[in-house]
């Protein structure tokens, strides 16, 4: 592919520095928490790390219930991991800097990312990369609300699902909001997470290990209740 003109007058160490920001964007295929409060209160959800990327999983179920139209893709059982980014770049196996620098500078587009997780997300991620958190019904409600909120809608009022995803049981889906340097990937899951109430920083969070710092520091300060299997799966 021929680079486009105006790329032969960006510095290098720009692109390569845009370049890593954006590969935090796309997804790599896929390892005794304790409560002060009653667990049986609370609801558990996951943030997964790629390394640049992150990911939140919720029990399939639950999203399903939020959003019904996801059942014609996804089983009702286990877990649904979603990541948001820029459509240009996330569907682009080998994308490269071009793609980096048109995702941060003009996108054309969002989309999410959803993966059917079977089993325990730590079994199907590396257990180190994976996090988890409860919080109340009440937030755990708000986040699956944020979550349906995420995906795009025909003027017919539809999700509109774009093809395969990258790996595994996995779907592009059309989203909202605009991809862009200080609103990518992490951002959108560090505003996902504070949703449900956990707490985060008010800063932007551009990256992964931004993102992990604090949902770790919040899993240590308040627990987590980790549900083996989730209420209302099979």
């Amino acid at each position: 592919m021929t680079r486009p003109p105006s790329l032969q007058i960006v510095p290098v160490l720009i692109a390569l520095s845009l370049l890593l920001l954006l590969i935090g964007c796309t997804a790599t295929q896929p390892g005794k928490a304790s409560s002060s409060e009653n667990c049986a209160l609370m609801r558990t959800f996951h943030v997964v790390n790629h390394g640049w990327h992150t990911g939140i999983v919720v029990a399939s179920g639950d999203l399903i219930r939020q959003l019904p139209e996801l059942g014609k893709d996804f089983s009702g059982d286990d877990f649904i991991e979603l990541g948001w980014g820029d459509e240009g770049f996330y569907r682009v196996p080998q994308a490269g800097v071009a793609q980096a620098l048109r995702a941060v500078s003009w996108s054309g587009g969002s989309v999410l990312h959803a993966v059917q997780v079977p089993g325990e997300p730590g079994g199907y991620f590396p257990s180190d990369r994976v996090v988890a958190l409860a919080v109340s019904q009440d937030g755990y409600q708000r986040l699956l609300t944020h979550l349906a909120a995420s995906f795009a809608r025909s003027p017919q009022g539809a999700v509109q699902m774009l093809g395969p995803g990258l790996y595994g049981s996995s779907r592009f889906y059309q989203a909202r909001g605009r991809y862009s340097l200080f609103n990518n990937c992490n951002t959108w899951v560090a505003e996902t997470v504070a949703i449900s109430g956990v707490p985060m920083s008010s800063t932007p969070v551009l990256t992964a290990e931004g993102v992990m710092s604090q949902v770790q520091q919040a899993s240590v300060a308040n627990g987590a209740c980790r549900l083996e299997k989730p209420p209302g799966t099979r």
